[in-house]
This record gives structure tokens, C-alpha cells and sequence, in this order.
């Protein structure tokens, strides 16, 4: 998606990824490579430093959990600023940029100056956590729907459980891995089943994720912790049973090679 042109400089909202630099598309690479100024975000991989040219702007606007390099409006107010001075621009995002990241807020203000811009798709953490963990998000007769929710904001907003009685689907909660249980919990008043399989999958994209499963009403009583640093995603839904049922094969099989020696 891209807005018309002007005698501005240009924005180009690039899409990175869940970290990995192979996980980049090569529209994003070609952006970057020709870019004048370029602002990115944490939770990429250092590799994308090498692609910046020697000759850009760079800024890191990264934002953490109660570590933020840059407010949101500072954010604005730089893209505004560096377009106005006729400047290439790409703003550099972690996963998909219209998942989550504050993309609507950014093209507003842009919006507003009448600066053109455009938005580079990319992959998104949610489907590479999936993949890795060797699941299907959608499952014919079983799940045919997908809702993305905010772990960080959604238990203090009671119109986004809206809609959710019963869910059927599979859901999928970001940056909500730090409260699995309150998580679990609300999820259980919700009507979805205590039995339903719950997976939290840290540092996806790496080839090498960290995945923990249980139910919901396993992590009511005893909550999933995370065992990394990195960014974790969870699971909820019936399509995790297969890998549910996978890892209680392989603790059976280790408990009888132990039990055998």
C-alpha cells in the first residue's frame, strides 16, 4: 500500500520480520539499501545493521518493557522531520508492521504533513512461531478462525474480550507471556474448555524455539515461565493438541529408557 507522491522526501514503513535477517523480504532489503535515514526497532537480528548504508541517518528507536529509546511522539515527530528534508526514510519494524505496531499512529502523522509513504508487508511472528512448532493455524473442522490479541493491555480492557465467549478458533496472544496464568484464567471465564492446550513459543524465527505446553487449567494452577530472554508468543486452541500429545510421547519414552537402565 502506498500514497501518492509529493516534493517531500518518502517514507517506507519496511516490515523485518521475527528477527532473523532471512526472514526480510527483498522489497524491505532494496528499501533499506537505498535509504537516506533509517529508524529501527529493537528484536532484529545484528545482521541488519550490515545492510544499513554507510552513508544513511541512523537512528534506534527501540522500544521495551518500561525501556523505551523514544516516546511514540518523538517517533512522529522525527519521520515528519526527515521527510520534510527530502530524505528516504524507512522506518524499521520488527515482525509485521501492521500487527501491533503502532503503524496507524505513524502514517497519521505523516498523513497530516501530506508526506507520501508506503508499507513493505513482512513476516510476521505469528505465523513463523507457528511454523516452527509444526502446526497448522487453521484446521478444517476444527479451527477456521484466527484472533490476535494484546497480551500486554488486553486483561485491563473489557471490550476486547467481546466476541470471545466460546471461541472456537485459535487465538494468539503477543507480549503476553509474562501472565500466562491471569491469562489462562480469564480465558477459562470466558467458556473456552480448561482442557484446551495452551503452548508459549520463545525466540521463533531462530530455528532453534523454545516451546512449553500445557492446558489452561494445568497453567491456572501452575503458570508457564519463560526460560529465555526473547520475545514468547502463546498458543490457545485445539490445533495444539497435536503437538501437546507429541510431547507427552517423548516424556513417556524417556521415562522408560530411564526406569530400563
Amino acid at each position: 500500500m502506498s500514497s501518492n507522491k509529493t516534493e517531500h522526501g518518502f517514507v517506507s514503513f519496511v516490515s523485518g520480520g521475527p528477527g532473523p535477517i532471512d526472514l526480510l523480504t527483498l522489497r524491505g532489503r532494496n528499501r533499506i539499501k537505498s535509504a537516506d535515514a533509517i529508524l529501527y526497532d529493537a528484536l532484529l537480528d545484528p545482521g541488519f545493521l550490515d545492510l544499513f548504508p554507510e552513508t544513511a541517518q541512523i537512528l534506534y528507536v527501540g522500544k521495551r518493557a518500561n525501556e523505551h529509546a523514544r516516546t511514540q511522539t518523538e517517533i512522529n515527530s522525527l519521520l515528519v522531520e526527515l521527510a520534510l528534508e527530502g530524505k528516504r526514510v524507512v522506518r524499521l519494524k520488527g515482525g509485521d508492521a501492521s500487527i501491533f505496531g503502532r503503524l496507524a499512529e505513524e502514517i497519521d502523522s505523516l498523513e497530516k504533513e501530506g508526506i507520501p509513504f508506503e508499507v513493505v508487508p513482512g513476516v510476521s511472528s505469528v505465523t513463523t512461531g507457528a511454523a516452527e512448532l509444526g502446526v497448522s493455524l487453521t484446521v478444517r473442522e476444527i479451527s477456521r478462525q484466527i484472533i490476535i490479541l494484546d497480551g500486554h493491555t488486553i486483561l485491563e480492557d473489557e471490550r476486547s474480550w467481546i466476541g470471545m465467549e466460546n471461541f472456537l478458533g485459535t487465538i494468539v496472544i503477543l507480549m503476553g507471556s509474562k501472565k500466562t496464568k491471569e491469562l489462562a484464567e480469564t480465558l477459562i471465564q470466558k467458556g473456552i474448555k480448561e482442557t484446551t492446550p495452551i503452548v508459549l513459543a520463545e525466540n521463533v524465527g531462530s530455528g532453534n524455539p523454545i516451546y512449553t505446553t500445557s492446558t489452561l487449567a494445568s497453567t491456572v494452577l501452575n503458570e508457564i515461565s519463560k526460560q529465555s530472554n526473547g520475545p514468547g508468543i502463546l498458543y490457545v486452541g485445539e490445533v495444539i493438541r497435536p503437538l501437546l500429545q507429541r510431547n507427552e510421547k517423548i516424556k513417556k519414552s524417556t521415562m522408560i529408557s530411564l526406569l530400563s537402565e
